[in-house]
């Protein structure tokens, strides 16, 4: 039945994922983060693990927790460590915050929280990690996009293992020796969030997503298990080789670590090559507007590449890495999840309200809960901002950076009341019913 489908904690992991969101883009607009402040500023890591656990992590997870059972046909083991991971989530990340305050006004004791809000954190996502991946590991033969989930939590598990252990050298006097270098390494850590965690991820739930609601082609075929493999061995390559060079630097080190970080490239220019394929052969004739405004995240996605390939080239990479994170920050990833959740959102929706109804009388279609031309124009706003702002980046200039933000957290705003009137069934009160079922919009996978 469509209801022992249905994740019943998947839309409170995105509706907390998007407070956290609006929360840090209102940190950056307010001049109390980066670039206003300084990178080790309180108020930036606090901004930074909004958007990175608050907003990223429990956006992935959030739809983890749906669309796992999807791609496997198997039963998650249990629905409440769902809220479990939240909870933990949640919490460790408050602690997390309080802990960066603290340091930043000397207060010692206070600043513990750090670590132990940390280890909360980890602690959920263990518990996440550990339900999801059952089903993936018990599916024969397991899909591409599992596969590449699989692969992500493997550096989950590394971004937050060094984020614990950069957050102990921070706090704890007597193990700070151990792990100090580490704190001096925080690219590295960065590297394992929002590339081998975050990209990966992204890349395989897109491989899912895309398919599903434009019709076409799932399997990806030798293109795709290029994107997997070389994506997965750059990522692995430059962040061990990385590690290594803080505690014995070296030529040969080096050299690996931008070997690495080459296949990184060739990945992801194949998978974007991949994903134009994948809208030319697409069965659906009219593309819904959430794939229409990822193709915004797929630029962002492109330009930053393009700009890490010249820095590089340039020898300009430190000087850039501000606009190529920012970039894949809010350009690709958050850019990708705020055009998705317009359609996971509504269907999730639909399948929780009326999909007990079919066959019993007239329900709306997942399209009637939302409203293409009053969404359409806040994508747009959206991506206006991040392209208004990233150019802020090179000339220093906070202030036009910050308008930037306004610009995208305006949009935001306004994409999280077009989430929540769809939620509600806003617009489906306002248009004619269907009595046929929306077969168009529902994969036989989650009616089984």
């Amino acid at each position: 039945m469509i209801s022992n489908r249905l994740s019943r904690w998947t839309l409170p992991f995105f509706g907390c994922a998007l407070v956290n969101f609006i929360a840090a883009q209102a940190l950056v607009v307010a001049g109390v983060s980066w670039p206003a402040q300084s990178w080790a500023a309180p108020g930036t890591l606090v901004a930074v693990h909004l958007l990175t656990i608050g907003w990223l992590l429990l956006l992935m997870l959030g739809a983890l927790f749906q669309f796992v059972p999807v791609m496997t046909s198997k039963m998650l083991p249990s629905q409440n460590l769902a809220l479990a991971t939240l909870a933990g989530v949640e919490v460790g990340l408050l602690g997390m915050i309080c802990g960066f305050v603290a340091l930043g006004q000397g207060l010692t004791v206070l600043a513990h929280c750090l670590p132990a809000g940390g280890a909360l954190v980890i602690i959920g996502v263990l518990i996440a990690i550990g339900d999801i991946a059952a089903p993936l590991l018990q599916a024969r033969p397991l899909p591409l996009p599992g596969r590449m989930v699989l692969t992500a939590f493997a550096f989950l598990l590394a971004a937050i293992t060094l984020g614990l252990l950069m957050a102990l050298a921070l706090t704890i006097p007597s193990v700070a020796p151990y792990f100090a270098p580490l704190v001096g390494g925080v690219g590295y850590h960065i590297l394992a969030g929002l590339g081998g965690w975050f990209t990966i991820g992204a890349i395989g739930v897109s491989y899912k997503l895309l398919p599903m609601f434009m019709l076409a082609p799932e399997e990806r075929g030798f293109v795709g298990e290029l994107v997997h493999y070389l994506s997965a061995a750059g990522f692995a390559l430059a962040l061990v080789a990385g590690l290594a060079q803080l505690w014995r630097p070296g030529a040969a080190l080096h050299a690996l670590e931008l070997a690495g970080y080459a296949l990184v490239v060739v990945a992801i220019g194949l998978y974007l090559f991949d994903v134009v394929r994948l809208y030319r052969t697409r069965k659906r004739a009219a593309i819904e507007l959430h794939n229409k405004a990822a193709i915004g995240a797929f630029a962002m996605f492109a330009i930053a590449m393009l700009l890490a390939i010249a820095a590089v080239a340039t020898g300009t990479l430190a000087a850039r890495l501000p606009v190529l994170i920012f970039l894949v920050l809010f350009g690709w990833l958050s850019g990708l999840g705020v055009t998705q959740l317009y359609k996971i959102v509504p269907f999730l929706t639909w399948i929780g309200r009326f999909g007990q109804s079919l066959g019993r009388g007239p329900v709306p279609r997942v399209q009637d809960l939302v409203a293409e031309r009053r969404g359409a124009p806040w994508f747009i706003v959206y991506f206006a901002g991040v392209a208004f702002a990233a150019p802020a980046l090179f000339g220093r200039g906070p202030d036009l950076f910050r308008a930037g933000m306004v610009i995208t957290a305006a949009a935001t705003l306004m994409l999280m009341r077009e989430y929540w009137r769809a939620w509600r069934g806003y617009y489906a009160t306002r248009q004619p019913t269907t009595p046929a079922a929306p077969t168009h919009f529902v994969n036989k996978e989650m009616t089984r």
